[in-house]
């Protein structure tokens, strides 16, 4: 088996749960990525992983109720709010505050709303970049980092692949990015959240297609990326999902 395997993790809001469910499932079959590299909740998830914390110790931190705030106040509040209880969440949880100290390398996804342009950080400030890295546009306030204001990675590249390709051999993509045909949109908040998938999603395509293993996590497409109190179901969606590609993934790296 190869050594030098890079996973790549989508945004999705909540569904990125299910990114938990994919790492315990590769875990369990030996497969333990040398680097991540992610977008809005997929940097999220990952920075978890790559700080040491378990898929199993993740799942239950995905439970503590400042967690659960993380992507609900956007639509709560009439103005956009800041970041507070993300950057809580992850002070408490992360004691060194670099993307240095991480046992995994890492790479985050943000959008630098000022050039126009993707960037991936991989160095320095490790929190700052992660809250960028999940601040939805029109949700919430956003984050500035050395005079520059950035919002959620997934704007302009939603699977950052790139970083992977240049230094693993192999690479697993992950989506719960929802794309699929919805028969019924009402309302201004499925309409915007709608608006925001599709969006995303027309920067994946091409970037899923250069991963070696590319996965969709369909089932979690039914879960909105609000979906705050499906935690445990996103998990064995992603689990399941991924335990059915296995013999796939097993024969390909």
């Amino acid at each position: 088996m190869n050594n030098n395997i890079g996973l790549v993790l989508s945004g999705g809001g909540a569904r990125g749960a299910a990114h938990i469910g994919v790492l315990q499932a590769l875990n369990e079959n030996g497969i333990f990525p040398s680097h991540i590299s992610g977008a809005s909740a997929g940097a999220l998830i990952g920075a978890l992983y790559c700080a040491g914390y378990s898929p199993l110790e993740m799942l239950e931190l995905s439970k503590n109720h400042t967690f659960l705030k993380i992507f609900k106040l956007g639509f709560i509040n009439k103005s956009l709010t800041e970041m507070t209880h993300l950057k809580e969440f992850l002070h408490h949880v992360i004691k060194n505050d670099s993307f240095e100290n991480l046992k995994t390398p890492l790479f985050v996804s943000v959008t630098n709303l000022n050039s126009g342009a993707n960037e991936i950080i991989s160095k320095g400030k490790l929190i700052e970049s992660i809250i960028a890295s999940c601040a939805i546009p029109l949700l919430f306030k956003p984050v500035t980092i050395n005079e520059n204001l950035y919002v959620d990675g997934g704007v302009l590249n939603n699977l950052p692949i790139e970083p992977l390709l240049k230094s693993c051999e192999k690479t697993i993509g992950i989506s719960v990015c929802t794309h699929l045909f919805k028969p019924e949109i009402k309302g201004l908040k499925a309409i915007s959240e709608r608006c925001i998938q599709l969006a995303i999603w027309n920067t994946m395509q091409e970037r899923f297609k250069k991963c070696d293993i590319s996965i969709e996590i369909d089932k979690s497409f039914s879960y909105s990326m609000f979906s705050l109190k499906n935690t445990d179901e996103l998990f064995k969606i992603g689990y399941e999902t991924t335990m059915k590609h296995m013999n796939e993934i097993l024969e390909k790296i």
